[in-house]
């Protein structure tokens, strides 16, 4: 068995699939969510499914307050030795400039500042992971889960989410040097979940060759276990085609 590794916005959706994945692979796993009886109910069905137990932590990670409350439940489990940042989102109602800041600002928040504040918070701890001569992937990671509404130069619905995302890369690679702590990210396009699916199919023809294909979850729940096992300081996976 791995060491635990905290998957944000767990519940459903991709942090669900990445929450999967890692329990197949025999890594423990911790769900920050939102949502405490949809994440409770993943927890279950997993452990059921599994045979290892999966804990859960209840924080609103578009606010500075329920990051630090989801930084301080953390700072009570042993045995943490990556975080996958996955929760992340526009905010509902009208985007920047018409959204009130109050609404944009929770976007930034839970977008970019609850992945680097909890990377943060966590940063010791995982440093501590492994040990001298424990090799790449015996070492403390973060994974970011960036979009490709955070690439180009082209007009995007959402500039409160496009330039947390496109943050989220710089951060990244701007950690490329550190060895103690090995700071990755995958950039999918448009994931194809449900909701995905049935917006996708609405479109025109034309408008569906233009966005390209839907990336399924699970071929970004791959590319976070490599980079969690194997991966690079500073390393950037795009799945955008």
């Amino acid at each position: 068995m791995h060491g635990i590794v905290v998957v944000t916005g767990g519940a459903a959706g991709l942090g669900a699939v990445i929450a999967e994945t890692l329990l197949a692979h025999g890594h423990g796993v911790l769900l920050i969510d939102r949502d405490l009886t949809a994440a409770r109910a993943t927890a279950d069905d997993l452990e059921a499914r599994h045979g290892s137990p999966v804990a859960v932590v209840a924080a609103d990670l578009s606010t500075i307050d329920g990051i630090q409350a989801a930084a301080d439940a953390l700072a009570g489990v042993s045995g943490i030795t990556a975080l996958v940042n996955n929760a992340g989102g526009w905010s509902p109602g009208p985007q920047y400039p018409d959204a009130e800041p109050d609404a944009w600002l929770g976007a930034l928040t839970l977008d970019l500042v609850a992945p680097l504040l909890l990377a943060q918070r966590l940063w010791p701890r995982l440093a501590a992971v492994g040990g001298a001569g424990g090799g790449v992937g015996a070492s403390g990671a973060v994974v970011n889960i960036g979009s490709s509404g955070g690439e180009g130069d082209e007009p995007y619905g959402s500039p409160e989410y496009g330039a947390a995302k496109a943050g989220l890369r710089r951060f990244t690679t701007s950690l490329g040097g550190r060895a103690d702590v090995r700071v990755m990210a995958v950039v999918p396009g448009w994931i194809g979940l449900d909701r995905a699916h049935r917006q996708f199919a609405a479109l025109t023809a034309e408008q569906q060759r233009a966005t390209g294909r839907l990336i399924p979850p699970q071929e970004v729940a791959d590319r976070v276990l490599h980079l969690l096992e194997h991966g690079r300081p500073g390393e950037v996976v795009e799945l955008l085609e």
